[in-house]
């Protein structure tokens, strides 16, 4: 599948799972790609959209299988740590 063809596929299975197990109206023209990869036969993305709020999908699909899988992440916190407290400390 051309990356062009995952894209849109990847796209309307978010549209259709936030909505049907998230009860989530997403606008396919809102989707956008926040990171892109493809490794050894998979093909996965993450993406976001206004409409989402906290909710972060992930699409993989499967060449071998020709599957498709969508996970959708619920994000829980956001912690700031400034530079100043970063521990580059190797820890045993």
């Amino acid at each position: 599948m051309p990356s062009y063809e995952f894209e849109k596929a990847a796209k309307n299975a978010v549209v259709k799972i936030m909505k049907e197990k998230h009860d989530v109206d997403v606008d396919f023209k809102n989707l956008q790609f926040v990171w892109f990869a493809h490794e050894l036969g998979y093909k996965k993305c993450t993406m976001y959209a206004p409409e989402l709020g906290d909710y972060y999908p992930e699409v993989t699909y499967n060449l071998g299988n020709n599957e498709m899988y969508v996970d959708v992440y619920l994000k829980q916190s956001n912690t700031r740590i400034p530079g100043a407290e970063f521990d580059f400390n190797a820890k045993e």
